[in-house]
């Protein structure tokens, strides 16, 4: 199998901060003396622990990789640059056990991918909060069970467009785990609103920092109703309803602001007591 080059492990680090929204960049910065690995070369860390790339292999890859998944894991600094000699004994640092006589710098860099924000609900509100979500810094993807409503002059380029199958029934959140996942369900009726919180709910997503409903407070509650008769529950989770701020909000672009200015005390991870006290609670 071809060894990966730059550019393939870093679009490689692309592909895996949209699917588990955490990665670690190892690249070597310096190297002296006889290194396996070149100045330049790069490895990819994922948050599960798999690894894509080269910095030579052995030991010394071995040491970059269990440090890569050792930040990944703790809250200390995103940056760090560490030094490995190559050597059987540790001048300064640490010694890999090597016998090339070299040593190397690596940067150490975690990245993390912006909160997603998923809209079910490809409609006027819908395109709304996708614009303004976009502007925000947001993740966006969209979803809708009527294809002309995901069309792709109706969405900002930087938002995904994700059939749901008939009333959201189609709707997988798998391929977002261990992202920060944040939900808007601004579909056309109680009913599409009914399947998508259903189907939100039945996959128990462990990112989901927020699960916001338009509505009247009379639909909310018919809603809720109908979710308990199907034996699923919203205690326990992080559900804004109705959804956004209450700032007299009227026209789809009105509602786009009330429903992220909700949103952005959670996604700067504000305390809880904070998010309540902004929502009004």
């Amino acid at each position: 199998m071809p060894v990966p080059t730059p550019a393939e492990v870093l679009a490689e680090a692309h592909r895996a901060l949209g699917s588990c929204g955490r990665v670690a960049l190892c690249q070597i910065v310096t190297a002296r003396g006889s290194t396996p690995g070149k100045p330049g070369w790069k490895l990819v860390v994922r948050a599960d622990g798999e690894v894509y790339g080269n910095l030579g292999g052995g030991s010394f890859e071995a040491m970059v990789v269990a440090d890569a998944r050792e930040k990944l894991a703790s809250a200390g600094p995103a940056v760090e640059t560490r030094r490995y000699y190559l050597t059987e004994r540790a001048e300064k640092d640490e010694a890999t056990g090597m016998a090339c006589g070299g040593m190397a710098e690596v940067l150490l860099e975690v990245l993390e991918a912006p909160p997603l924000l998923l809209i079910c609900g490809g409609g006027s509100v819908g395109q709304a909060l996708a614009a303004a979500a976009v502007l925000l810094g947001l993740d966006v993807a969209v979803s809708d069970d009527r294809p002309e409503y995901l069309r792709e002059e109706l969405f900002p380029s930087a938002a995904r467009r994700l059939p749901a199958g008939t009333l959201f029934r189609e709707l997988d959140l798998g391929r977002w785990v261990g992202r920060r996942l944040f939900v808007a369900v601004v579909s056309r009726c109680w009913e599409t609103d009914l399947e998508a919180l259903a189907a939100v709910v039945s996959q128990a997503p462990e990112g989901l920092e927020y699960l916001g409903l338009m509505g009247s407070r009379r639909k909310i509650e018919r809603v809720r109703r109908e979710l308990a008769a199907r034996g699923s529950e919203l205690t326990g989770l992080p559900f804004h309803a109705p959804i956004g701020l209450d700032i007299g909000a009227e026209t789809p672009a009105e509602l786009a602001i009330s429903i992220l200015a909700e949103m952005v005390p959670i996604v700067r991870k504000a305390p809880a007591e904070e998010a309540r006290r902004a929502h009004g609670g």
